[in-house]
């Protein structure tokens, strides 16, 4: 049983929903009645195991989420900064999304922790020794002292990591402050993958016209992730290696998009010229279809054209590497262009020779009544 919930509402001091597995709030300010630090709003709610706070705020003070047995927990766009302190033994995966105030207090069975914003917003004070994958981006983690502190001392909370992936930005910020780290072993045993991985932004337009520097990591801070297991993989990834990224998807994107539209382009062509022959049209609504038909193929041609043209000079800016990948499937869809035109091309002309053969017909039978003896 699921339900969304998109208007304010009030609930009683005991909210019971037995049957309730998830449960996505939309917009909802949420008011703390648990002070005493008790189970919380959702605690009545003894089957849940998903949910969701989109756009939601806190009332007052710190809210508790707190759940014996919440497996799912995801938190997008706080409409304030939300103070909340979570306590589930059985939570699985937490998604962070723009929202701060965040305190893990006991989440023994986290397995996987993404989380997202402009600032820093998680704190954690639970032992996390079953972590799999970590996934942390913070656009503006701040330059002083105290914020590499702060990153520093999560990174030590999540020393279980196997699979950790942060945005450059973060590794900046300890290579200005790398003696926080520099005489500290390497607290991540069980690693087996670090990667470096700027934001990904949807518009590889935007992408392309902005100018960030590139983050180039210490030999103190590679250490200090990868001392501890060093046969973990590592990869830093370049903000130029994510603008081919959303090139190339934008290019595959457009080739099937190209693609669809040509295997139309076909179907219709064929269903016409199966029709051609059974129209029964005088010769000036021939020459007037014929006219029509004209002018949508010169459309149809030069707009398939265009999009081949648009995805060519993708490709041309791509890497050499990309360019091979999506090469193949760029020659197989300009074979397909070029069987689709010159059908139109064929079936303009098909259309233009049943004209002239209805216009001899016409003449015939002219002729025939004329030479008719009186």
């Amino acid at each position: 049983m699921g339900l969304t919930y998109k208007n304010s509402i009030t609930t009683p001091p005991t909210w019971d929903m037995l049957a309730l597995t998830t449960l996505n709030l939309f917009y909802v300010i949420m008011y703390a009645d648990n002070t005493d630090g008790s189970a919380g709003l959702f605690s009545n709610c003894a089957n849940l195991k998903n949910l969701t706070l989109n756009f939601c705020s806190m009332g007052s003070g710190r809210f508790n989420i707190c759940h014996p047995r919440l497996s799912n927990l995801t938190l997008i766009d706080s409409q304030q900064y939300g103070d909340v302190d979570v306590v589930a033994p059985q939570l699985k995966n937490i998604t962070i999304t723009n929202w701060r105030g965040i305190h893990l207090v006991s989440t023994p069975n986290l397995a996987s922790l993404q989380c997202e914003g402009r600032s820093f917003p998680l704190q954690v004070s639970a032992e996390l020794l079953h972590l799999e994958m970590v996934d942390i981006c913070v656009l503006h983690p701040g330059d002083s002292r105290k914020d590499a502190h702060e990153i520093v001392c999560l990174l030590q909370k999540l020393h279980c990591v196997k699979f950790l992936t942060l945005n450059p930005e973060i590794i900046k910020v300890l290579c200005l402050y790398v003696e926080l780290i520099s005489h500290q072993s390497s607290p991540f045993a069980n690693l087996k993958s670090l990667k470096i991985h700027p934001k990904i932004y949807p518009d590889y337009v935007t992408l392309t016209e902005q100018t960030q520097a590139e983050v180039t990591m210490s030999t103190e801070v590679k250490n200090y992730f990868l001392d501890g297991s060093p046969d973990a993989s590592f990869k830093m990834v370049s903000h130029e290696d994510i603008r081919a990224m959303q090139k190339t998807k934008l290019a595959q994107s457009l080739i099937t998009e190209l693609q669809a539209l040509l295997e139309q382009d076909k179907a219709s062509i064929e269903t016409k010229m199966v029709k051609m022959h059974e129209e029964k049209t005088d010769i000036d609504g021939c020459w007037k279809y014929l006219s029509v038909q004209i002018e949508k193929g010169k459309e149809k041609t030069s707009d398939i054209i265009s999009k081949l043209k648009e995805i060519k000079d993708i490709i041309t800016e791509l890497p050499a590497s990309n360019q091979a990948t999506i090469q193949p499937s760029f020659s197989t869809l300009c074979m397909e262009a070029d069987i689709v035109m010159n059908k139109i091309t064929d079936c303009t002309k098909r259309q233009c020779d049943e004209n002239l053969r209805r216009v001899n017909v016409c003449f015939h039978e002219l002729a025939t009544t004329l030479q008719t003896p009186s």
